[in-house]
């Protein structure tokens, strides 16, 4: 239950350009990516910074939607320089 509510706030705390463009998407494909990678995430630029990191260790889907989310113009600059877009 505990591993639930940490992941949801995860995705909660996304910037707001990013949820608006993918957030349904991004929790679907990288809840386990959070989940093996990051551990406790409170804060958006943690859960960004963590996804940057293990950028090399991150399922296929989850890369494909932060490439997807890197797209939006307001989304955040190491999102868009770690990611590269692609729709």
């Amino acid at each position: 239950m505990l591993i639930r509510v940490l992941l949801a706030t995860a995705f909660i705390v996304l910037p707001i350009a990013v949820q608006a463009d993918g957030r349904a998407e991004i929790r679907a494909k990288c809840q386990s990516d959070v989940k093996a990678n990051c551990g406790m995430v409170l804060s958006r630029d943690k859960a960004i910074a963590c996804l940057i990191d293990n950028a090399a260790k991150l399922s296929g889907g989850c890369k494909t939607a932060l490439e997807k989310a890197s797209c939006s113009d307001q989304a955040p600059a190491n999102l868009k320089a770690a990611f590269a877009c692609k729709q």
